[in-house]
């Protein structure tokens, strides 16, 4: 049963990786050029200045991307913390949603939510909701095709939130990945009372309140 949570992690923690070298690559390349341009000067001539300054504000954006990137990991390594804590919905999907963006965008597939900010704070645990939420979104981007949509929307109802995670597109007929079987996340979220079903292109779960 520990598979499937390890998995979770595993992906996030490679996209991870693979997102920081993207931001590093970019950083070293402009660095670079900054060093090509005084290679051997002891002033730089007024008509280089501007590259210069382009390559240091591009070096600047994206040390900028990195940290907020890294901000977004690390508050998701913390909702591992503890089994149960206090969080915001709209906290936990804007994390998630930003750790598998480049996922998502491999595919060609937007991820989009649009979540009332009345809802209450959630007294479970995070991780295992961003789990439930993966698996959702996992399951669609590993049939999808390009320009396709995937959106997250909840609401409050007696006793719980409903969060409905719909696929907007057609699927592809060459599925080369493995789709988990909802029975095992079933048994994971047994742990939280969230519940989870799904149909053709709706994932709903249900998160007492």
């Amino acid at each position: 049963m520990i598979e499937r949570p390890l998995a979770f992690v595993g992906k996030i923690i490679a996209d991870f990786t693979h997102e920081i070298n993207n931001h590093l690559a970019l950083i070293k390349e402009s660095a670079g050029l900054i060093s090509d341009i005084c290679k051997g000067k002891k002033s730089i001539d007024k008509k280089e200045m501007p590259y210069v300054i382009e390559s240091l504000e591009a070096i600047e954006n994206q040390i900028n991307k990195s940290v907020n990137f890294i901000n977004y990991f690390n508050r998701f390594a913390h909702r591992m913390d503890n089994l149960k804590s206090s969080f915001k919905l709209n906290s936990a999907i804007e994390e998630l949603f930003e750790l598998l963006k480049r996922y998502s965008n491999r595919k060609k597939v937007s991820l989009k939510y649009d979540l009332p900010s009345s809802l209450p704070d959630i007294e479970n645990s995070p991780f295992i909701l961003e789990f439930a939420i993966f698996y959702a979104v996992d399951s669609f981007l590993k049939k999808s095709k390009p320009d396709t949509n995937i959106i997250v929307t909840a609401n409050k109802e007696n006793g719980f939130i409903r969060l409905t995670v719909k696929y907007e597109g057609e699927f592809t007929e060459n599925i080369t990945q493995e789709i988990w079987q909802i029975s095992t996340v079933q048994e994971i979220l047994l742990l939280t009372n969230i519940k989870i079903t799904c149909n053709d292109k709706t994932v709903t779960i249900e998160i007492p309140i």
